[in-house]
């Protein structure tokens, strides 16, 4: 949304000068590309706000605009556009959808915030889950660890073995999962793509850089569950001795 901008060209409004006018917009320093919208695609939009007005939208004086996509991170392309297009003698209006985007960056924050914290209670889950696994997996095999105290061995060595065992499975459940994580990125990365417009078609959904986190997942889950059961199998070792 901030790699998008409109140009509203109040005068001169004839065809060639909106042409024109791209053509300087689109030689200014962040521009992407510069495109002068036609007045029935203007006119397209306006039906899109619920009414179609037949006879007396033909009549309105439709609004002139130029699209203009940006390099993303620029914050004085709407600055050197408005001179741009002073200095050739237009009057016109640079909108850069703060307002609107203001409002979706706002709920895409707090989207995000509720997805954190739905992940840290899935993580504490995962471990309180673990560390059952592992006290009840101890519990069960009660007479074992019995035998294994008995010919000498201490709980560090049974707490040891409980804790390769849960790293092991955590790191194939992490594998798994970043598997599973991968595909669903990459069809919804292809949903977007196909469903883009001009403007959402240069912005992917996902870059080749966020991969790392799928090949650190596998080892955070297997550390993760490798702590969480030597510190339920310590616990319970105590208990059973």
């Amino acid at each position: 949304l901030k790699s998008a901008l409109s140009v509203v060209v109040q005068s001169p409004r004839t065809d060639e000068d909106l042409i024109r006018a791209a053509q300087i917009v689109r030689r200014v320093e962040g521009v992407t590309r510069s495109e002068a919208m036609s007045r029935d695609r203007a006119k397209d939009l306006l039906r899109n706000y619920g009414t179609d007005m037949g006879a007396t939208l033909d009549a309105l004086p439709v609004p002139r605009l130029i699209e203009v996509g940006v390099t993303a991170g620029q914050t004085n392309v709407k600055t050197d556009i408005e001179k741009a297009l002073k200095a050739a003698g237009y009057t016109m209006v640079v909108d850069d959808h703060s307002r609107f985007t203001g409002e979706v960056l706002r709920t895409s924050t707090v989207v995000r915030i509720v997805a954190i914290l739905a992940l840290v209670a899935l993580v504490v889950a995962a471990i309180t889950t673990i560390g059952f696994a592992a006290r009840a997996a101890l519990e069960t095999r009660r007479e074992a660890v019995s035998i294994l105290h008995l010919v000498g061995a201490k709980d560090s060595f049974v707490a040891r073995e409980v804790q390769i065992r849960f790293l092991r499975l955590g790191f194939v459940a992490g594998l798994l999962g970043a598997n599973a994580a991968g595909v669903i990125a990459l069809i919804g990365s292809t949903v977007f793509a196909f469903g883009a417009s001009d403007f959402t078609s240069g912005a992917p959904l996902l870059n080749w850089t966020d991969l790392w986190i799928l090949l650190v997942a596998p080892l955070v889950t297997a550390c993760a569950s490798a702590v969480a059961a030597d510190l339920a199998a310590r616990e319970t070792l105590r208990d059973l001795v």
